[in-house]
């Protein structure tokens, strides 16, 4: 992956099995192609990274997956701009919502995100909406940036999501990091992560003000097997 070697040497990572090679040329082949191509010259006028090679990572195969109205007995839409999180939820038969100006990054379009899920949920029981850019923040060792990005989430997406979810006379919030991307490492750690559920009519005091790493610690709720978490959360 490449944001695993952020600012090392790429050739000492290549795979120099036989048969990666040929992927390897068309690597090789797609920066001469796209190193002097106008869309690069435009960018990096502008002061931008050009986008100056092809870089083949994440092969895999369609993981069958049981469609979530099975599993779970209700209809569930997903918001994100990460094609993988896209090919989950179509795997899992739910309904994948584009949403225009959606990144992944901090110029993301937070609003419109967070108005598709309050539409979504008009019409779906349950809404993914995925949020990248603090993991994109923390990759790119971007301590200011992921600040900033938690606190446009917080402005720009979940107080009004909470607002327009008051309307209803019950309703469940799940906040939970898929990981954790510390600045200082620059990539994914299998550290555990806080979660957080808001459940309007059954909600139950924690004990707790502040939402991050160290206050979740002190709380000795820990769920070791994440996918269990949604079932929780569900039921």
């Amino acid at each position: 992956p490449p944001h695993d070697i952020t600012g090392k040497k790429v050739a000492d990572y290549v795979p120099k099995h036989p048969d990666a090679q040929k992927l390897y040329e068309l690597m090789k082949k797609s920066y001469q192609l796209l190193k002097d191509h106008p869309v690069n010259k435009a960018r990096i006028e502008k002061g931008l990274n050009p986008a100056n090679s092809a870089w083949f990572w994440g092969e895999g195969r369609a993981k069958p997956l049981t469609p979530f109205k099975e599993k779970f007995g209700i209809d569930g839409a997903v918001i994100s701009a990460v094609d993988l999180i896209k090919g989950i939820g179509k795997l899992a038969k739910m309904d994948v919502i584009e949403v225009e100006g959606a990144t992944g990054y901090l110029d993301t379009n937070f609003e419109g995100k967070c108005q598709a899920t309050i539409d979504a949920l008009k019409t779906h029981d349950f809404v993914y909406l995925h949020m990248e850019a603090p993991d994109e923040c923390g990759h790119r060792n971007e301590l200011d940036n992921k600040i900033k990005s938690l606190e446009i989430i917080d402005k720009t997406v979940l107080e009004p999501l909470v607002k327009a979810l008051d309307e209803y006379d019950d309703y469940k919030i799940l906040i939970c990091p898929d990981h954790a991307t510390p600045i200082a490492l620059k990539t994914h750690v299998s550290d555990p992560v806080p979660f957080l559920i808001y459940h309007k009519k059954g909600n139950i005091a924690s004990g707790v003000s502040v939402f991050d790493e160290e206050t979740a610690a002190t709380t000795n709720v820990y769920v070791e097997h994440g996918p269990s978490l949604i079932e929780q959360f569900l039921n």
